[in-house]
């Protein structure tokens, strides 16, 4: 063990060992490497790190190229591969893309089916309820009035039409 070095006992670690002969601090007078500035935990990354290319260390690289460095062949086949990955997942995006007017036609054409449906329910059930108290009408009434007749025969015919309208689904 070197001569500077000295063993302390300190209350967060069993032992720790200091050297002195970096100065006081522990720390030598020797000025820091230039480092990267990290980015802080709060921050949020570019929105180019949330695709699933698996390029996170091309990240942080400078993104304008000279006319030398585009000049080599090795930056060359990058921008190339980069291409072909880019075109291959556009074609794959026109799929999604056809697929999903396809989609969205069928879901427009059911939505109106299912109004015309609800239409029809609604008339079923308003020919039912209006015949229905007609006829409840014609019962409490006297039958041999022309109202009793009438409001028997109006009733009769809401409610063949509210079963016909069930019935006959379009």
């Amino acid at each position: 063990m070197p001569a500077t070095a000295v063993i302390r006992k300190s209350p967060w670690m069993s032992w720790r060992r200091q050297d002195y002969s970096k100065g006081p601090s522990g720390m030598s007078q020797e000025p820091a490497p230039d480092l990267e500035p990290t980015t802080p935990a709060g921050d949020q990354e570019p929105a180019t790190a949330k695709g699933k290319s698996g390029r996170r260390s091309f990240l942080r690289l400078r993104r304008e190229l000279t006319d030398d460095e585009l000049a080599t062949p090795a930056v060359q086949r990058m921008l190339l591969d980069e291409v072909e990955q880019l075109e291959g997942e556009l074609a794959d995006l026109h799929v999604y893309q056809e697929k999903f007017h396809e989609a969205d036609k069928d879901r427009a054409t059911l939505q109106e089916r299912f109004k015309s449906k609800v239409s029809i329910e609604i008339l079923h059930v308003a020919c039912i309820v209006v015949g229905g108290a007609a006829l409840g009408y014609a019962t409490s009434n006297c039958i041999s009035q022309p109202a009793g007749h009438l409001a028997l025969a109006f009733g009769g015919v809401l409610v063949l039409a509210g079963l016909l309208a069930k019935a006959v689904k379009p």
